[in-house]
């Protein structure tokens, strides 16, 4: 008996794939096209000005330039030219930058009445979040590290970069992945009343999410004193800006507050989750809480659509959009099976009611005149700027990223349906060769995503339409354990190899049969972090891939467990269990057991500071596979981390992306 999940129930509008004629007016995607594409994050307004900032790979700097840009008669007008533009904040209708001096953070303000940024404020601390009741009274957090006990030496034994020959690590985890190597830190909130700053908690804690009432009357925060990896949960308090008195809110023992917004001047809207042995994955649920008098009230589960999720993307700088609480119920972004939508919840129940169409992707979002701004893009669009009056189609209302995507060619995706071994409806996509001609049978790519609780949409992906470009099939799909389907379908608690290799697995099996264009013995797979761990899984379950690409993976769980940033806490996630409870478990869920099976050539791709899959989890895949006299290749990138192929120095992720391709062409081109 068939079963649909309740996700797919709305209909989608159609996606067909036809031959597409190469035309001399338009130039194939090439390795660098990532670097032309402009990622559009942080949209703000002042009254009808649109501000927004515009991020962008240079390839000859090897760097990233990022500036702040206004909206002007549909074109971008840059503010800043500094090249390096973080965040900024709009107070007073004034565009509030900061910069980090020293042991000490300036504040910049900028207005129309006044040309450049002028110096605003001087904190003597190092800044993290900072939330303004006015000018001269405002709450901020700073971190302080927890110092070792000095280790002293001899004067003649010393020297300026002695403690740069060795690493201590003295806490769990040691590491963190774009970070390096850490020492535990506490968080401090701090008030400042006309210059005057008083710390408001004590050394110990570990300060975060920062909210203040739009009556400026009531901050509210979480506090992560407690440490360790098995610790689960924080504290949620409420402080009364006039009397700064602190109340802790308690809705029950070992919880996890997460994302509070004020509804608003005395009701937040926060997710609080517990510890969920049967299903780790699940979103917390929302609840509303009275900051006032301390009554709580559940709101929404939080289950099909995740409040803030969204599909994934090489090219996108990302940034988050506040909640929005309006007449008619609660507006929010989430993921819809494989697009992210703008939708409603309604105050009087009844369900989420979608706004943007099916075929629009929505990064982010504001209110703006009767309706929203949008950064998003149709289908395989570029990001641009959309007015969204709340029932017509997004309307384009600039030009950032339309005329570069118009000269090229770009692939679009064929729709693919399956149902898996639970009986499930499921859709992934199929991206033809550019150029393909109808019959005639070309090689594929199987691309899988990272998370594995991630999901793909059918928006623009470089490495795919690079290879689509260079005459190959790109297959992919969401498979169990996949963000955007609920929460059940997430669950892969120790089910790693099961369900999703199975989902995989068919899915291949329904693109080759509905389309004409995939070769099924010149079939190849790749995918990074979660894809890495199921590439390494793949080829020690079937030889029906001629060649994989296994990228910033896993192959052992229990190595994974004592040396990743995360490691016990996503261990026992999707296992569990620790090595101490179940390593045989651990071990038959690791790719490496399988590794002797494995008749697939292999090029793995890792990196030295890849702290979230360290490298000997590559290595030992590597090993093993050339120990057994299997054709592999390993490049391993210095200085870059989990984060290689979407923020990676801009020449390495050409790297990256040659050695991949380049490898396929050996294995599969004939």
């Amino acid at each position: 008996m068939k079963h649909t999940l309740s996700i797919l129930a709305v209909a989608f509008l159609p996606l067909l794939s036809t031959a597409q004629e190469v035309t001399s007016d338009k130039q194939l995607v090439g390795l660098d096209f990532f670097a032309k594409i402009k990622a559009v994050s942080q949209i703000k307004t002042i009254g009808d000005d649109i501000f927004f900032v515009l991020r962008q790979a240079n390839v000859k700097a090897d760097s990233y330039s990022s500036d702040l840009y206004q909206l002007v008669d549909g074109k971008a007008v840059r503010l800043t030219n500094t090249g390096h533009f973080g965040n900024y904040e709009i107070i007073d209708d004034a565009i509030v930058t900061r910069k980090t001096e020293g042991k000490k953070t300036v504040f910049y303000k900028q207005t129309k009445s006044y040309g450049g940024p002028q110096e605003w404020l001087t904190i003597p601390y190092q800044v993290g979040q900072v939330k303004f009741v006015d000018d001269t009274h405002f709450f901020f957090t700073s971190s302080k590290k927890v110092e070792r006990e000095p280790f002293p030496l001899p004067d003649s034994l010393k020297s300026q970069d002695a403690d740069k020959r060795y690493r201590v690590f003295e806490d769990l985890p040691f590491w963190s992945n774009g970070r390096g190597d850490i020492q535990r830190h506490h968080t401090i909130l701090y008030y400042s009343d006309n210059g005057k700053v008083t710390a408001l908690t004590d050394s110990l804690a570990g300060v975060g999410s920062l909210e203040l009432s739009k009556d400026a009357r009531y901050l509210v925060y979480t506090d992560s004193r407690e440490h360790g990896p098995k610790v689960f949960g924080n504290r949620l308090y409420a402080v009364d800006t006039k009397t700064l008195q602190a109340r802790e809110l308690i809705v029950g023992d070992s919880v996890r507050y997460g994302f509070p917004t004020f509804i608003d001047d005395e009701n937040i809207f926060i997710s609080i989750g517990k510890r969920n042995a049967e299903n780790p994955q699940a979103n917390s649920p929302y609840y509303r809480i009275n900051v006032k008098t301390g009554e709580s009230q559940y709101v929404y589960d939080n289950d099909f659509y995740a409040i803030g999720d969204g599909t994934a993307s090489d090219v996108k700088s990302g940034g988050r959009s506040d909640i929005l609480f309006e007449k008619q119920g609660i507006v929010f972004k989430t993921a819809k099976a494989d697009y992210s939508v703008l939708v409603r919840l309604p105050h009087k129940g009844g369900g989420v009611k979608l706004l943007t169409p099916s075929d629009f992707n929505v990064d982010e979002y504001l209110p703006y005149k009767k309706g929203y701004l949008l950064v998003g893009a149709y289908g395989q669009d570029g990001q641009e700027l959309f007015y969204f009056d709340g029932k017509n189609a997004p309307q384009r209302i600039s030009d950032i990223n339309t005329s570069l995507f118009a000269s090229h060619h770009i692939a679009h995706p064929q729709e693919i349906s399956y149902v898996n071994s639970d009986g499930l409806e499921l859709r992934g996509f199929a991206l033809p060769p550019i150029g393909y001609e109808p019959g005639k049978k070309y090689p594929a790519i199987l691309d899988i995503h990272g998370g594995p609780r991630a999901a793909y949409g059918f928006g623009f992906f470089h490495e795919m339409q690079y290879w689509a470009a260079q005459g190959y099939a790109v297959i992919f799909a969401n498979p169990h354990g996949s963000s955007s389907n609920g929460n059940a379908f997430a669950n892969l608690k120790g089910k790693f190899g099961g369900p999703d290799y199975d989902d995989l697995m068919s899915f291949v099996d329904a693109a080759i049969g509905q389309t004409d264009f995939i070769d099924p013995e010149r079939l190849g797979v790749t995918g990074g972090s979660y894809g890495g761990v199921m590439t390494n899984w793949i080829i020690g379950h079937t030889n029906r891939f001629r060649a994989a690409a296994s990228q910033r993976s896993i192959s052992n769980w229990i190595s994974l467990s004592a040396i990743s940033d995360i490691g016990y806490s996503f261990v026992d996630g999707y296992s569990g269990t620790d090595i101490w409870h179940d390593s045989d478990l651990l071990w038959k869920q690791s790719p490496l057991a399988y590794a002797d099976k494995v008749r697939t050539p292999t090029l793995f791709i890792h990196s030295d500071e890849d702290y979230r899959t360290p490298l000997p989890e590559g290595l030992q895949m590597y090993s093993a596979l050339r120990y057994h006299d299997i054709p592999a290749r390993i490049v391993i990138f210095k200085g870059e981390n989990h984060e290689l192929s979407r923020s990676g120095r801009p020449q390495n992720r050409i790297r990256r992306l040659q050695e991949i391709t380049r490898w396929f062409d050996k294995y599969l081109a004939q």
